[in-house]
């Protein structure tokens, strides 16, 4: 399954997250056809007691409509590696090798959103490509509580996000490096974290997008302060500011029972973090969100807001999604 990907001069990147049908609930559901035509059978009454479309999913009860079509699938955990398509983009970039056959990444992970990739090649036709992305344990994603959101129950829960197991579970800023040579030939493929001295959980990595597909120095992402006893890990309440060149960190936190979405980056300047970040607050008193704009180069300084602006109530969206800076040129 494909959720984000990436591409550089050469190549269109794609990462396979591994993913199956959900057999049992397929099972469950022949049996509760087999009993009803049945209606003498003495496990009938028993079984259509015990059988409840909240409870027991799979893919035949999700094309049935019993489901959510997303209760059809679960994760894959069944390799120790994950798969990683490279695409040639243009024909003078196809190599000999069969671009079908993935590299495979020494590390089972769960690829969430991709902030930025590119490659650097040598005077020998060797090339590596570079990936900064958000991942996260097979073992922690949840496809039918994505987010906190209980289908079952309707009811967003995010407890369930904050799960045991430690930060390695839930999703970091991570770096994949992919070294080809002249030929296309995988010589070594590597995982790594984004910053080795950056512990907290954090996902929506995005930057300056004038620096997209080069060898940016600035990600932007959102994470937790970590202060929370009950939710420490979800919802988010921090942007932090990666510098990747000397490997450290720049906070800033909304207020208690506040929480933000994904940041986007405005450029207004030429150097790379000069400009906004644009990130919505959810004020949970209040039941209200309002637009954040913090000046990218001061995060981590006692004056980043710029502004906070108050969005209409009938427009609020809590825990935010995807989005993008479109300039009117």
């Amino acid at each position: 399954m494909i959720h984000d990907w990436a591409f550089t001069d050469s190549h269109y990147i794609l990462f396979g997250n591994r993913i199956k049908l959900d057999i049992l609930g397929n099972i469950l559901l022949l049996l509760l056809f087999f009993y009803k035509l049945d209606f003498n059978n003495p496990n009938y009454n028993s079984f259509i007691d015990n059988f409840t479309p909240s409870k027991n999913t799979g893919s035949m009860t999700a094309v049935c409509g019993f489901t959510p079509m997303i209760t059809a699938l679960s994760v894959n955990p069944s390799k120790s590696t994950s798969p990683i398509y490279l695409l040639p983009r243009f024909p003078e970039h196809e190599e000999r090798r069969d671009w079908k056959v993935p590299i495979e990444a020494p590390s089972q992970m769960w690829v969430l959103h991709v902030g930025n990739a590119f490659q650097e090649t040598d005077h020998n036709g060797n090339t590596q490509i570079r990936i900064q992305a958000s991942g996260c344990s097979y073992k922690w994603f949840n496809f039918q509580k994505m987010f906190g959101y209980d289908w079952r129950s309707g009811k967003l829960d995010p407890s369930m996000m904050n799960a045991d197991g430690g930060n390695k579970l839930l999703p970091r800023l991570i770096q994949v490096s992919v070294n080809l040579d002249a030929s296309g030939n995988c010589e070594e493929c590597c995982v790594n974290l984004l910053n080795n001295q950056w512990d907290r959980v954090t996902d929506f990595p995005v930057i300056n997008n004038n620096f997209g597909g080069r060898n940016n120095t600035y990600v932007y992402a959102a994470t937790s302060s970590g202060f929370r006893r009950e939710l420490p890990h979800f919802p988010f309440d921090s942007v932090v500011k990666f510098n990747t060149a000397e490997n450290t960190t720049q906070t800033w936190s909304v207020g208690t029972r506040r929480f933000i979405g994904e940041t986007i980056f405005v450029s207004k300047g030429s150097d790379e973090d000069d400009g906004y970040l644009l990130v919505v607050e959810y004020a949970v008193s209040k039941q209200m969100c309002y637009l954040v704009i913090l000046d990218a180069k001061k995060v981590g300084e006692t004056n980043a807001v710029v502004a906070r602006l108050e969005v209409p109530k009938h427009l609020n969206f809590p825990l935010g999604f995807h989005g993008f800076w479109a300039p009117m040129d």
